[in-house]
């Protein structure tokens, strides 16, 4: 059952609470406004006004491979922490507490997996993007398959989300600003130093707008904390079972059962296959750049359980009664923020939007463009490539502004983030990582296991929440797609004569550690001590 379907309440007391919470738009002062059209106007004037070469493809689409690793980290740190998981992840620990933690911790230990094992491989294979690995590795027919895929993900699900995160709050604050407004506005801004500046620009202005972003979430943590009492105050005021990190079997949000077989599935999609993350890493100067830029991200999303989840269990005390779990971040920032704060935390939030939506634009404009493009067109020249690749920024974010607004449709947008991505991404991770861990695995296999592991979450949403032969949390969907996939890749593969496969597109221990052996164990004793901080807060909270 979703959490939406649980959260029974009376047609009457929703419609009171939403006035309630429409009424926050009185709480926006002259100072907060001058605060955040500021701040918003030095985003644009650094993106637009910076320095940016843009003359070639590598320039354009990854920064002239030239990115430090504190702006690889801030980057991924910005575009992890969007509009909509300020917004969903807040909502889901007003609902459910810290349970939702669980895809945090796991997330962070999938950038260390990333930087201590896979980066090595995703560097030396020179690549622009990972369909293009995924050529390279199998054939044209994966990549497609996968370029497609891909695409959709990023306008239906990461862009779409965080458009509708932006409007859902702002128009809650500024009187007369509708969602359509709201994208519209988000779409120029993020839109215009995207085509101008290229990744350069996105990935200075995400330096600027992490810092922003982590300063609002403080004042929010902040606030939330002296509200309650302090910390005594907190573990006193919060609800029975709000603060239990592992679950029972039949728990709504976070079975331990989807804990072990759903959340490291989708987990190792966002952070390893997802090709909104994966660009960062294409873009470094080196690897060792790469790698600390990876570890960098895993430590700023550590602040995630202190800044976001647990200001959202005290909300529980604070904000009591609201019955929509996508209403709550907007509400914290009404009753709990003074004057100039609201409007510093209201520009955090902005940074997070701008900040997911400029890159995954980049992502998908990387993808149209030298995935389909200049596959169907080689001869064409780099001066070319990269005005279509800024054309096509531009469909991309109108295709998504126009799906934006009916997200509120498919119930919390955290069911619709999660929902999506447990049926729809095991078959890609198990083929991405079949192919980089396994020189046996050859393209027929790759067709044959996307196709069966997608057939096969079809038939589970069919049978299951459409027919609704039974039930089945879409945590444990992965699972059964993921197996049908591994079996499929193995046994087609084997059935297949043997690849003959580049050495640089395949993992290898030995060759990882011979071009990495100095740095590689610095920032080992570095990975592990963020592994140990993880290791800590699941401990304390189970």
């Amino acid at each position: 059952m979703s959490i939406r379907a649980e959260l029974a309440h009376s047609q009457d007391e929703l419609e009171s609470k939403v006035i309630k919470v429409c009424l926050v738009t009185n709480n926006l002062t002259l100072l907060d406004g001058i605060i955040l059209l500021g701040l918003i106007s030095a985003f644009l004037g650094i993106g637009i006004f910076g320095s940016s070469k843009t003359e070639t493809t590598e320039d354009y689409f990854l920064a002239g491979r030239k990115l430090k690793w504190h702006q690889i980290g801030f980057s991924l740190f910005a575009t992890n922490f969007s509009a909509s998981a300020l917004i969903g992840i807040t909502g889901a620990a007003y609902v459910i507490g810290i349970a939702i933690y669980n895809y945090e911790w796991v997330g962070i230990l999938a950038l260390a997996f990333f930087a201590l094992v896979m980066v090595g491989v995703v560097r030396g294979s020179k690549v622009y993007t990972i369909a293009e690995y995924l050529t390279e590795r199998f054939d044209s027919r994966v990549k497609v398959i996968y370029s497609v895929f891909i695409i959709l993900m990023l306008v239906f699900l990461d862009m779409a989300g965080s458009l509708y995160a932006g409007g859902l709050l702002l128009n809650q604050f500024i009187p007369g600003l509708s969602t359509h407004v709201v994208i519209v506005l988000v779409m120029l801004i993020a839109g215009l130093y995207s085509v101008v500046g290229g990744m350069t620009a996105i990935s200075r202005t995400d330096l600027y707008q992490s810092i922003i972003l982590i300063l609002g979430a403080f004042m929010i943590a902040y606030f939330s904390f002296s509200a309650v009492g302090g910390w005594a105050g907190f573990m006193e005021s919060a609800p029975k079972g709000s603060l239990n990190l592992i679950r029972g079997f039949d728990d709504r949000a976070v079975p331990w059962t989807g804990l072990i077989v759903g959340v490291p599935i989708i987990g190792a999609y966002y952070w390893l296959v997802n090709q909104n993350m994966v660009q960062w890493v294409l873009s470094a100067e080196s690897q060792t750049d790469a790698r600390r830029g990876l570890l960098l991200a895993g430590a700023l999303k550590t602040l995630g359980l202190f800044v976001i989840v647990l200001p959202g269990i005290a909300a529980i005390s604070l904000i009591p009664g609201l019955t929509e779990p996508d209403r709550i971040y907007p509400a914290m920032l009404a009753e709990l923020l003074p004057a100039g704060i609201l409007g510093l935390v209201l520009a955090g939030f902005v940074s997070a939007l701008l900040s997911n939506t400029d890159s995954t634009l980049h992502a998908a404009s990387t993808l149209v463009t030298m995935d389909f493009v200049k596959r169907r067109h080689p001869e064409i020249s780099s001066h070319h490539l990269v005005r279509i690749g800024r054309i096509s920024t531009f469909v991309i974010i109108g295709v998504s502004a126009i799906w934006a607004p009916f997200i509120g449709n498919f119930g919390t947008l955290f069911e619709y983030v999660q929902g999506v991505l447990s049926y729809a991404v095991a078959p890609f991770v198990v083929v991405y990582l079949g192919g980089m861990f396994w020189p046996r695995a050859t393209s027929n296999g790759a067709i044959a296991a996307l196709t069966t592991g997608l057939v096969t979450a079809a038939l589970i949403g069919l049978f299951g929440d459409g027919l609704g032969l039974f039930d089945i949390h879409y945590l444990h969907v992965p699972l059964p797609v993921t197996l049908v996939s591994l079996v499929t890749l193995n046994v087609v593969s084997r059935m297949s004569e043997a690849p003959d496969v580049d050495p640089r597109l395949l993992w290898s221990a030995t060759r990882t550690l011979e071009a990495t052996q100095i740095n590689l164990a610095r920032d080992r004793w570095i990975a592990l001590g963020l592994v140990a901080i993880t290791a800590a807060s699941v401990i304390i909270f189970w």
